[in-house]
């Protein structure tokens, strides 16, 4: 069963809804890259740096001060999951449990990331709690904003 010849929704209505999502989609996109070009040029950093696949992550990690450890690992989990796991057949258990270390080790990363990259702009626990649960639109703030970079402690 077609559930949209059902419903007997006409194709320019599903045409419209789809350009509609991929405007809106497309909007987001452009809005995340600016503020992450805006965020490494009040770092110091050259924003053509953002557009780079993980040479985006590794800079970033860097502005923050985390050790270069998290971006190894981060390229390590990356890279068994979708280049290794696509060649080779795991047993279940195998995967359901990396599939648990890499929730858990994207969860610590991403909270220290978050943490750390407060403490450089100068906002508050209140801040951080925002950026766990809604980064883009905390990240835009700090973007947008009159957030100022200061260099991370060395710890």
């Amino acid at each position: 069963m077609d559930i949209i010849n059902e419903l007997e929704i006409p194709t320019e209505v599903l045409l419209g809804i789809f350009i509609a999502t991929a405007v809106i989609a497309a909007v987001i996109i452009i809005l995340i890259t600016i503020a992450e070009w805006k965020i490494l040029t009040k770092a110091g950093e050259k924003g053509w740096k953002s557009l780079i696949p993980f040479y985006s992550i590794f800079v970033s990690h860097h502005i923050v001060g985390m050790a270069h450890i998290w971006f190894i690992l981060e390229m390590i989990i990356w890279f068994i999951e979708t280049v290794i796991a696509a060649f080779v057949e795991f047993p279940e258990w195998f995967e359901l449990s990396f599939m648990v270390l890499t929730l858990v080790f994207t969860l610590v990363s991403e909270i220290i990331h978050i943490n750390k990259m407060c403490k450089c702009f100068g906002k508050d626990t209140g801040f951080k709690i925002g950026m766990i649960f809604l980064p883009y639109i905390f990240s835009m703030i700090i973007a947008f904003g009159s957030a100022k970079y200061t260099h991370p402690a060395h710890e």
